[in-house]
């Protein structure tokens, strides 16, 4: 009897965890294709601030978001990406470092900037706002739209 009943028991564990892992596998899945989305968009972002004008990589980023409109803290988000070229040196190419959900509507991005000289690390946060009238877990409609962007030389933090 009690063969039987362990042997059901693990059983149950099994089944029980082969459809919690498809369920995760699934749910990573769309999330992995949203990111990757927003990573071409960033990659995009990157690329343009080195080779043209940062105020029209940032007006191409941020299309759509309510950081377009702080026109005094996006002056002076562009004014100090014109000068990463003289601090770090020539751009050579960029690197996601980490990726994080944050709940279902909001992503966490972090990116290495490497220059000649010194890396830069850029920090990108998209949200996208869910349906009206819907309770808790529905997904979100609506598109991703950045929320805060910024950048540092804090290397320690990518440990974290």
């Amino acid at each position: 009897m009690r063969k039987r009943f362990a042997a059901l028991t693990g059983l149950g564990l099994f089944l029980l965890a082969l459809c919690w892992g498809a369920w995760a596998w699934a749910q990573a899945d769309r999330g992995d294709a949203e990111i990757a989305a927003l990573d071409e968009k960033v990659a995009q972002f990157l690329d343009g601030i080195s080779t043209g004008p940062a105020a029209a990589a940032y007006q191409q980023l941020l299309a759509g978001s309510p950081l377009a409109k702080e026109s005094e803290a996006l002056k002076n988000l562009v004014d100090r990406t014109g000068e990463l070229r003289d601090k770090y040196g020539e751009y050579r190419r960029s690197e996601k470092v980490a990726g994080k959900r944050v709940g279902s509507d909001l992503l966490l991005l972090k990116y290495l900037y490497k220059c000649e000289r010194f890396p830069v690390v850029w920090h990108f946060t998209y949200y996208r706002s869910p349906p009206r009238g819907t309770g808790p877990g529905v997904e979100g409609s609506g598109g991703w739209r950045v929320v805060a962007v910024r950048f540092d030389t804090d290397l320690e933090s990518l440990a974290r």
